[in-house]
C-alpha cells in the first residue's frame, strides 16, 4: 500500500457519483510523520500528487493545544493559518478544511465521501436512530459547524469511545454532511462501504426513478431563451419522474426545497428557485434575487421542468432529489437549519471552494 494507492482509489471513489460529486470529498494517507491529504477544491475524480498536501503530523497534534478566538470568523482564519503552517517545506497548496479530522483518525487511510444513499440516513429525521440501529459500532455526530468545531467534537467523542469500549470505530456519520471510514488498508475500506451501502439499500422503500420524461418543448425553448438573457451559464434543462414527483405543487416541492449537505450550496446554491405554473420566470427570478442577494442556479417550474444556470448545479440538485427519495426510509427529509446554511454561504472556506469549483 502506498500513496500511489490512494491516488488511485480516490479517482475510482471520485469517478462514481454513487459516491461523491465534482470537489466532494476527501481522502488521505498517513506515512511516518507524513499525513498525504486532498488539497482543497480538486475533485477526486480527476485527482493527481498535485492535488494532495504533504503535512506534519506533530504539528497538527499541536494545534489542539493552542487557545482559538470563539468568534466563527477569526477562529477559522487563526485555525487555517496554522494549518498552512503545518504543511511541509515546499508545500503550496491549500489542505482540506478537514485535514485535521483526518489527521485524527488513527488509521492509515481515510476515506470521506458523500454517498446520496448514506445521506438519506444522514439528512433523515430518523436518521441517528437507524445508524444505532444498523451500525451500533459507528460514532453519530449533529449538525455542527464544520472545520475546528467539528474536528474538535470528533476528538472528544472518540476519546469518550476508547474509554468505553477500548476501540475507536472506523466509520463516522456526519449529519446533513457525509461519512468517513478508516482502515488499515483501502481494501478494508472498500469492504466498510460495500457492506454499509448494502445494509442501507436493503431498508429502502424506494429508490430514485431518474427515467426521462417528454417535456413541453416550445414552453422550454421559452424559458430557456428567458434564463438566457439573465445568465452568462449556459442554461441546461431537465425533466423525469422524480422531478416530475416533486414539481406536481408546491407542498411535494418541500421536500427539495433547502440544502441537505455543504456542497448543494457549493454547487447547486442554497436554495432552487419555485416557480408556479403561469407566473412569470423572469419576474420570479429577479425577486429571488433582490431577496437573497444572489442569482439561483436552479429554477424549478411547476409541471415543466428543472432548468441549471451552468453545468454543475443539476448533478447536485439530482443528488438533492436522490437524498430527499431514500429519506423517505428513514422519517422523511431534514436539512441544514438556517444558521448553518447562513454559516456555510458566508464562511471564507466554501467561499474559496466555490471559487475554485467555479473555474
Amino acid at each position: 500500500m502506498s500513496f500511489a494507492s490512494l491516488i488511485a482509489h480516490s479517482k475510482r471513489y471520485g469517478s462514481d457519483p454513487s459516491y461523491v460529486l465534482l470537489g466532494g470529498g476527501n481522502t488521505s494517507y498517513k506515512e511516518g510523520n507524513i499525513l498525504y491529504v486532498k488539497a482543497s477544491g480538486h475533485a477526486l475524480g480527476t485527482i493527481d500528487e498535485s492535488g494532495f498536501v504533504k503535512m506534519d503530523l506533530r504539528k497538527l497534534e499541536n494545534i489542539w493545544g493552542k487557545q482559538y478566538s470563539n468568534d466563527d470568523e477569526q477562529r477559522e482564519d487563526e485555525v487555517l493559518k496554522d494549518m498552512m503552517d503545518c504543511r511541509l517545506e515546499g508545500e503550496t497548496a491549500r489542505p482540506s478544511v478537514e485535514a485535521l479530522l483526518h489527521a485524527l483518525l488513527p488509521f492509515p487511510y481515510v476515506i470521506h465521501l458523500h454517498p446520496a444513499m448514506v445521506n438519506g440516513l444522514t439528512c433523515a429525521q430518523e436518521g441517528e436512530k437507524a445508524v444505532a440501529r444498523l451500525f451500533p459500532e459507528a460514532l453519530w455526530i449533529e449538525l455542527v459547524k464544520p472545520g475546528f468545531i467539528l474536528a474538535d467534537i470528533v476528538r472528544s467523542r472518540m476519546a469518550d469511545q476508547k474509554k468505553e469500549t477500548g476501540t475507536v470505530s472506523s466509520l463516522i456519520f456526519l449529519q446533513n454532511h457525509g461519512i468517513f471510514a478508516g482502515g488499515q488498508s483501502l481494501e478494508e475500506i472498500e469492504s466498510l462501504y460495500n457492506s454499509l451501502m448494502g445494509k442501507i439499500s436493503s431498508q429502502l422503500v424506494r429508490k430514485p426513478d431518474f427515467s426521462s420524461l417528454e417535456a413541453d418543448s416550445s414552453r422550454v425553448e421559452s424559458v430557456k431563451k428567458e434564463l438566457g438573457g439573465l445568465t452568462k451559464e449556459p442554461v441546461l434543462f431537465s425533466w423525469n419522474k422524480e422531478f416530475a414527483h416533486y414539481l406536481q405543487d408546491e407542498n411535494h416541492f418541500q421536500a427539495v426545497a433547502s440544502s441537505f449537505t455543504p456542497d448543494h450550496i457549493v454547487y447547486a446554491g442554497f436554495k432552487p428557485l419555485w416557480v408556479e405554473e403561469g407566473q412569470d420566470v423572469v419576474s420570479a427570478f429577479k425577486q429571488y434575487e433582490a431577496e437573497h442577494g444572489v442569482s439561483p442556479k436552479i429554477v424549478c417550474i411547476q409541471n415543466l421542468g428543472v432548468f441549471s444556470l451552468g453545468e454543475k448545479p443539476m448533478p447536485l440538485f439530482l443528488d438533492t432529489v436522490s437524498i430527499a427519495v431514500y429519506t423517505e426510509s428513514f422519517g422523511g427529509p431534514r436539512f441544514m437549519d438556517d444558521a448553518m446554511i447562513d454559516f456555510i454561504r458566508n464562511w471564507e472556506v466554501e467561499k474559496y471552494r466555490s471559487s475554485v469549483a467555479s473555474k
